[in-house]
């Protein structure tokens, strides 16, 4: 044991109980403050329209992959999903590879952020989702969902090759598919709203008694609550990197 009466015996002792502390008040501050839309209405609006900063966060990227035989559906509002946190997205599909992408952009009152994103859906509910998205998710998407963030890649050529890679990689013969021609917002509609239940169905999410917000259970607001202690979310972002560096080693876009 050590000597709590010395100076290093009292640092030690106030930061075990900070941790203390932060292990039980994290995940009941977390839990009493979140909610998600269990329903998503993204609503079609101009480029002129959107915000200045999330304008010009788009249009560049928009144009570059377009360039790769991309065409755009719409640009989207798509709400709050969760409080204080609102959402814009620019979508776009392409019918020769059936692939999406979209960038998107999340306004909130803390750090705003944008991404952009390639996704190859399959016939046997695989999916495969390559983004730059720099906010590592708190929570756990589907094994049959596989995301790999890269939020070193700055230019959409590299990102369209990684994932063209990983799709070749992990998709296991399956054919891609997008929705008919017309269907896509509605087909995103319904990408976006699978979150909820796939949590529900994992334990870490409920849907509250009036069916509109999904809140989290107790296991869920523990995992979320403690990996959002100092520093587990450095060293999560590290090991995040870490990987995706390894991917674009494979692939020769190491940066």
């Amino acid at each position: 044991m050590w000597d709590t009466d010395s100076l290093a015996g009292q640092v030690v002792l106030v930061v075990l109980l900070f941790y203390g502390v932060m292990l039980v008040l994290a995940p009941v501050a977390l839990r009493l403050a979140f909610k998600h839309q269990s329903k998503v209405f993204p609503r079609t609006v101009s480029l002129e329209e959107l915000p200045a900063a999330v304008r010009d966060y788009m249009q560049p990227r928009v144009e570059a992959i377009a360039v790769w035989g991309f065409e755009v559906v719409s640009c989207l509002n798509l709400g709050e999903p969760a409080p204080g946190r609102q959402v814009f997205m620019a979508l776009l599909s392409n019918p020769h590879t059936n692939e999406w992408a979209d960038v998107s952009y999340v306004v909130s009152g803390r750090k705003s952020h944008g991404y952009m994103e390639f996704v190859t859906r399959c016939s046997g509910d695989f999916q495969i989702d390559t983004n730059t998205n720099v906010t590592v998710p708190a929570l756990f998407p589907l094994p049959s969902y596989r995301v790999f963030p890269f939020p070193q890649i700055d230019d959409v050529f590299t990102l369209y090759r990684v994932h063209r890679m990983l799709v070749q990689h992990n998709v296991n013969g399956e054919r891609p598919i997008l929705p008919p021609r017309g269907q896509e917002i509605a087909e995103l509609q319904r990408r976006l709203e699978r979150f909820g239940p796939s949590q529900q169905a994992r334990g870490y999410m409920y849907l509250d008694s009036a069916g509109k917000v999904y809140r989290l259970t107790w296991k869920g607001a523990i995992v979320g609550g403690w990996r959002s202690i100092w520093p587990v979310p450095l060293l999560r972002r590290w090991r995040t990197r870490l990987e995706s560096e390894a991917i674009l080693r494979r692939v020769g876009a190491a940066q």
